[in-house]
């Protein structure tokens, strides 16, 4: 019965969970790149008629290392808000708090 609610309820948010992970892939992958860049000797030296080209990616790399942890957090929030009103809804029904968590 537990399992059913469970899958029903998996079921009906997936589309959130979908979201929110294609989400986190992306800003996470954007951090990667532009490290990978930021890092890239042979890219540096090709762009050096740019004067500051470094400091821009420092800053860059900061900007958005703060937006992708503040996406993480909203994300974990969120996720943590879907999951608190299904696990309401299982110990309304009878479920005992061991079996829910």
């Amino acid at each position: 019965m537990l399992f059913k609610l469970s899958m029903s309820g998996l079921k009906s948010k997936l589309q959130d969970y979908i979201v929110l992970l294609v989400g986190l892939i992306v800003s996470i992958s954007t951090f990667y790149m532009f490290q990978t860049l930021a890092s890239n000797k042979t890219f540096l030296e090709s762009n050096s008629s740019i004067r500051d080209i470094v400091s821009v990616f420092k800053i860059g790399s900061f900007l958005l290392a703060v937006i992708t942890f503040f996406y993480i957090l909203y994300a974990n929030s969120f996720l943590s808000a879907l999951r608190q009103k299904e696990f309401g809804m299982y110990m309304m029904l009878g479920a005992k708090k061991h079996k829910v968590t």
